[in-house]
């Protein structure tokens, strides 16, 4: 049976996952500017005093909602396991992923969202901070042992790491502003993962082509 501490930890964590959910709702409703703690606070059920003891702002919340909505556990788990494992396998895997993760519908909002991140200073500074610097920091390092392998060709770490996270956001950006209209939705979705991936890494050029570049 758990003990006190381990029961008060689950119910912690519980109750944040609550908040976070909440959050995403509202948030996904009414917009940043919109959506406001008291609102948040009901929909989770518990009181705002309590939401301010996990997130002392309503900007660090709302932080905190989109980096749990997007950067999942399943992602950092196949992140983690590119050193080791087979690189194509896994970028498809990870595409796969990301493509699963905008059949949620909360997802349809989150280029409006990221307008709010954009118009708000103090909101922007705190999404570089806590997020993407962060995420792109963690996969700098994951590149620059990949090239001392040899698996990666050698590019400037902080490029290239820009560029694939760049490729991946565009082309799920485009999938939600095309909507029921994409071809894509007659794809089946592991071939547009494995399609994705493949141009990722290998490029658009034909091994002919890539060859008589290099002479």
């Amino acid at each position: 049976m758990p003990d006190k501490k381990t029961r008060k930890e689950k119910a912690t964590a519980e109750r944040r996952d609550h908040i976070l959910m909440a959050a995403l709702q509202i948030f996904t409703q009414k917009g940043y500017d919109g959506a406001t703690i008291p609102e948040i606070a009901r929909a989770a059920g518990v009181a705002a005093g309590t939401i301010y003891l996990y997130y002392p702002s309503k900007r660090e919340l709302f932080i905190a909602v989109v980096k749990s909505f997007i950067i999942t556990t399943p992602l950092l788990n196949l992140i983690d396991k590119l050193p080791q494992g087979d690189i194509f396998t896994i970028f498809k895997s990870i595409l796969k992923d990301r493509l699963d993760l905008i059949k949620n519908p909360s997802f349809a909002r989150l280029p409006a969202l990221m307008g709010d991140v954009l118009r708000d200073p103090e909101l922007k500074a705190l999404w570089l901070t806590e997020f993407l610097h962060p995420f792109l920091g963690k996969m700098t390092p994951g590149y620059g042992f990949m090239t001392m392998m040899g698996k990666f060709r050698r590019f400037e770490p902080e490029v290239a790491v820009r560029v694939v996270a760049g490729m991946i956001i565009g082309f799920l950006m485009l999938r939600v502003m095309e909507g029921d209209t994409s071809p894509l939705n007659k794809m089946p979705q592991e071939k547009v993962a494995e399609d994705v991936a493949d141009l990722m890494l290998h490029g658009l050029l034909n091994d002919k082509e890539n060859k008589k570049d290099g002479d």
